[in-house]
């Protein structure tokens, strides 16, 4: 009896570990907004710079949503996470609204960065050693989202293109975060100011309004 009641709670166990796994990644509601087969690169910006880039920042149309799109492609990828830890930090600091929401994309890129580290070929005969992490910013009207991954590129004289995106985590943040921060990369990648953002966000008129909802 005890023999067969274990049994029983073992095949229980394994049933919601199969449902756990079987639920995707990217809740079906939220996937067309990652679906990137009629993007619109509207704006581009290589980060730090065109001389010293280890990656770049592209403003999006895809269909009505908004996407900034930071793509890094760099052999010191966990440098420039550490770099984007420490301006996500000092833009939303402990107590004020939007913290919380900086934190856990500051823990999400990092353990993505490892993952992605981690998955790297070891042998000297890999082409390419650049690890990349692509990062995307997703606004609407009604929605907004954070996903996070790994992607592989095909590359002609420095111009990349995009080839499969493969996303790791999805976060929903709090639309006052999204909006204000996707503002604050803009920004920073087009060295101007915020004040200053209505030409580069021409094309994007939820981001260019700043729309708190």
């Amino acid at each position: 009896m005890k023999r067969s009641h274990a049994a029983s709670l073992l095949l229980l166990c394994c049933a919601w570990a199969a449902a756990a796994f079987a639920e995707p990644l990217v809740p079906p509601r939220l996937a067309p907004l990652l679906d990137a087969g009629h993007d619109r690169i509207v704006q581009r910006s290589f980060v730090p710079s065109e001389k010293q880039k280890v990656g770049e920042l592209r403003l999006v149309r895809r269909g009505a949503a908004e996407v900034v799109q930071t793509l890094l492609y760099t052999k010191v990828l966990g440098r420039v996470v550490g770099e984007i830890r420490k301006k996500e930090l000092a833009n939303w600091p402990a107590g004020q609204p939007g913290h919380a929401d900086a934190t856990r994309y500051v823990e999400t890129i990092t353990a993505v960065q490892k993952q992605i580290w981690d998955r790297m070929p070891r042998t000297e005969s890999a082409r390419d050693r650049r690890q990349k992490m692509f990062i995307e910013f997703v606004l609407t009207g009604s929605s907004a989202l954070i996903a996070v991954g790994s992607f592989e590129i095909d590359e002609t004289e420095g111009e990349v293109r995009v080839l499969r995106r493969e996303p790791l985590v999805v976060l929903e943040p709090s639309r006052h975060y999204a909006v204000r921060n996707m503002r604050l990369i803009v920004a920073d990648s087009f060295h101007v100011g915020e004040a200053e953002l209505g030409p580069v966000l021409e094309a994007m008129p939820l981001l260019r309004d700043g729309i708190p909802r």
